[in-house]
């Protein structure tokens, strides 16, 4: 398992790199996840079929219909491609939105930061949206992509810098569970 600082480095190179690439090849993009939903809708009937064969008769029943929901929900997204795709570029930008807001809660040495860190991440986000598109008015063609890869920018341009971050490296000593007024109170005693 990856210890909380190279996470956040690997996903905020993940972040910065879908954020980059989202905003200049945004059809590019949504292409190539509507063709990751189509695989894994493939493994997941493949999977499923495979489990009816093999399993006993009364649980077969049940991955069959699973293979037929997923057919379903294929044949469904071949009638609704676009909203599929930006469907599921939305499920992962919200998966990894989460899991960097996690991150940046376990890399800070001082959690009550993440208070003040979160809300300028959100704030830097929407600051940059309204500068490119003030610059750039082309990515209102694809509105949901430009928010999603402004964030996933954002986002990971904080998570590298906080992969980077070393509280190690400081002075200052924080025990667990005292305030910074009593250990300034006690540094001014000495």
């Amino acid at each position: 398992m990856l210890d909380a600082k190279t996470s956040c480095l690997l996903r905020g190179f993940a972040g910065v790199i879908f954020g980059i690439l989202a905003l200049l090849i945004p059809d590019i993009v949504q292409r190539t996840f509507y063709g990751l939903f189509w695989v894994l809708i493939a493994i997941g009937i493949a999977l499923f079929l495979f489990l009816a064969i093999t399993a006993k008769s009364d649980e077969s029943i049940f991955w069959f219909g699973m293979a037929v929901a997923l057919l379903i929900v294929g044949v469904l997204s071949i009638i609704f491609a676009p909203f599929v795709a930006i469907l599921l570029i939305l499920i992962i930008a919200a998966i990894a939105i989460y899991n960097g807001l996690t991150d940046i809660t376990l890399a800070l040495a001082h959690p009550k930061s993440k208070y003040l860190l979160i809300p300028v991440m959100v704030i830097s986000g929407f600051v940059l949206l309204a500068v490119l598109l003030s610059y750039f008015p082309a990515l209102m063609s694809d509105p949901a992509l430009s928010v999603v890869g402004t964030f996933a920018l954002v986002f990971g341009l904080f998570s590298i810098m906080l992969g980077f971050y070393n509280p190690d490296d400081s002075d200052v000593d924080f025990p667990a569970g005292r305030a910074a007024c009593e250990i300034h109170d006690d540094r001014e005693d000495k």
